[in-house]
């Protein structure tokens, strides 16, 4: 069965923003890794049912540099779903003109992942994920 799997939070230092989320809900994320292929540090923090994904651009080559560019503060950057079929559900997305933004691609954490585009989605841009 879909479920959403995270969702993705951009912070301009993730290192504050762990500590935030340790002081306000006492959680405590994961050690930040690096991507290098995204250009950004993510840390994972685990809410019984989903999880928050923390993400900082760590050169202006990342994808969300511009995101946080046009919000310093950061915010809400997108909704992690996980599906039963990536293949399928991407052929779906095409077939139904939701302009997916790439062919589905391997993921820093092994997963294969694709983007809708987020005008096709009601100005919220979804990452829809592999099981495994």
């Amino acid at each position: 069965t879909d479920k959403i799997d995270h969702i993705g939070i951009v912070v301009p230092n993730i290192e504050k923003a762990l500590e935030h989320y340790k002081n306000v809900f006492n959680k405590i994320g994961s050690k930040p890794i690096i991507s290098e292929t995204q250009n950004v540090k993510i840390s994972f923090i685990e809410f019984s049912n989903i999880k928050l994904e923390l993400i900082e651009p760590i050169s202006e080559k990342s994808p969300i540099s511009n995101f946080l560019k046009k919000n310093p503060l950061g915010g809400m950057h997108h909704i992690g779903l996980e599906v039963d079929d990536l293949n399928n559900t991407y052929s779906d997305a095409k077939n139904n003109d939701l302009e997916p933004l790439s062919k589905p691609v391997k993921g820093y954490h092994g997963r294969d992942l694709f983007f809708l585009h987020p005008k096709k989605m009601m100005n919220t841009l979804f990452e829809i994920l592999s099981k495994n």
